[in-house]
C-alpha cells in the first residue's frame, strides 16, 4: 500500500482516558487509567528526548505531545 493510500488516525488519548475514567460504570477504572496516563506522559518525554521521526509521529497521532493536543494552549494545527 502506498504512503498516499495509508489513513492515518489520530486518537486524543488524553481525552479518551478521561471519558473512559468519567464514565459512572468505570468509575473503578479511575485510578488505573491515571497511572496508565502518568506511565504514558513518561513515555511520550522520552519520546522528545530521543527526537526519532518515526516515533514522533505515533506520538503526534495519539496527541500524546502538547503541541498535537488539540486542548492544549500549545496545540498546533497543521
Amino acid at each position: 500500500m502506498s504512503k498516499d493510500n495509508y489513513l492515518y488516525w489520530r486518537v486524543n488519548t488524553a481525552g479518551l482516558l478521561q471519558e473512559i475514567g468519567n464514565n459512572g460504570s468505570m468509575s473503578v477504572m479511575r485510578k488505573p487509567l491515571m497511572i496508565f496516563s502518568g506511565l504514558l506522559s513518561e513515555v511520550a518525554k522520552r519520546a522528545s528526548q530521543l527526537n526519532d521521526p518515526k516515533m514522533n509521529s505515533l506520538m503526534a497521532r495519539l496527541a500524546l505531545y502538547e503541541i498535537t493536543d488539540p486542548y492544549s494552549k500549545e496545540y498546533e494545527d497543521k
